[in-house]
């Protein structure tokens, strides 16, 4: 991928974690993860093995999304400082006198 789409890429990441509906869901699930795992009885062990699968992948998924993120913004970083490397000498004087 180029540092363009990883930039692309990571604004579409922030503004899914942005959105306050995916941020509720997120919440709804983490919560409902919770609850059923307080419920499970102590001899179920296999469910309650499922439930904590079940909680690292939404960690998971939400780590990915932020990582995405991340990524974008130092691809942004990298587009932003190669494009004044590429300025030329008399348009850089311009830009910092004005």
């Amino acid at each position: 991928m180029t540092n363009q789409q990883i930039a692309q890429q990571g604004l579409e990441a922030n503004q899914v974690l942005d959105n306050p509906v995916y941020q509720k869901a997120m919440a709804s699930l983490k919560e409902e993860i919770v609850r059923q795992w307080k419920e499970c009885p102590v001899r179920d062990k296999e469910g309650q093995l499922l439930l904590l699968q079940l909680a690292k992948l939404a960690d998971k998924f939400d780590g990915i999304l932020r990582g995405m993120l991340e990524s974008g913004k130092l691809a942004q970083h990298q587009i932003d400082l190669d494009s004044v490397r590429n300025e030329s000498t008399l348009r850089r004087m311009i830009r910092k006198a004005a």
